[in-house]
């Protein structure tokens, strides 16, 4: 599929997916909506794809949210008020069951579904320049893309509510103090930072990142029992791995390890 309103690359056992409208800060276009769908599904099916990553191009912005002046102004008639299947949805649960890491790399504005996008993945890198914001309370809406699941799980309940209810803008350096971002970098070192953290992913053991990723997200809806067998069981089915030998071999030859995901 040929794509307009994002780049998709895939190199080396990245894909990166960067959303391309940088004169609108990256707004959400409906097209945009299908491209980014389309280009995960695309790495969730690549075997040779090991992690996926977020960015905006250009340097003011990693995604302000949907651009209103492309949305549907609603004249076309009356709209099921419970929609399904929509973006957000399907964003959301790719995300949830997708099972390779996933990084998102903040340069600029992330707000509204820029934001709950950036919460979805794993690991946040974001330049000094960085905002976050949720504007859904002023505007009678509510957050999206599952934003009100994920978002307490990282930061805590109390921030997260002082954060949506009132759609403060937060800056890098808070967001950084409270655990919303993994690390802070000056903008020109952005791309090097979140290049950096991809490949160390990429040369990690894919059976093993993928049985974590699944561990760390059912953790957080499960119990200390399912938790429990659930390790115990990967333990298992990742010794019986190739991947496994490899890495006490390589240990032992001193070099670095050569996974092949088997």
């Amino acid at each position: 599929m040929a794509y307009k309103d994002i780049i998709y690359e895939k190199a080396d056992g990245i894909a990166t997916i960067t959303f391309n409208r940088p004169e609108k800060l990256n707004a959400i276009t409906q097209l945009m909506r299908h491209e980014i769908l389309d280009a995960l599904r695309d790495a969730n099916q690549d075997d040779a794809v090991r992690v996926v990553v977020f960015a905006g191009a250009g340097t003011r912005g990693f995604c302000a949210g949907a651009d209103i002046s492309s949305e549907s102004t609603g004249s076309e008639g009356p709209r099921n008020l419970l929609p399904r299947d929509s973006f957000q949805e399907a964003f959301a649960r790719i995300m949830w069951d997708l099972p390779k890491p996933t990084l998102a790399s903040v340069n600029g504005a992330a707000a509204g579904l820029g934001m709950a996008m950036a919460v979805s993945c794993d690991i946040r890198i974001a330049s000094t320049a960085a905002k976050f914001a949720t504007a859904f309370s002023r505007i009678s809406l509510v957050p999206e893309a599952c934003m009100t699941f994920f978002l307490p799980r990282i930061i805590g309940l109390a921030r997260a509510a002082d954060i949506l209810y009132t759609g403060r803008v937060v800056d890098a350096q808070e967001a950084a103090q409270m655990g919303l971002v993994n690390k802070v970098v000056p903008p020109e070192q952005l791309a090097e930072a979140t290049g950096e953290m991809a490949r160390t992913l990429a040369r990690g053991a894919p059976i093993a990142l993928q049985l974590i990723r699944r561990e760390l997200y059912r953790g957080l809806e499960g119990t200390f029992g399912s938790q429990l067998e659930m390790e115990l069981y990967h333990q298992k089915y990742a010794g019986l791995s190739e991947d496994s030998k490899e890495g006490p071999r390589a240990f032992r030859e001193k070099r670095e390890p050569l996974f092949q995901g088997r």
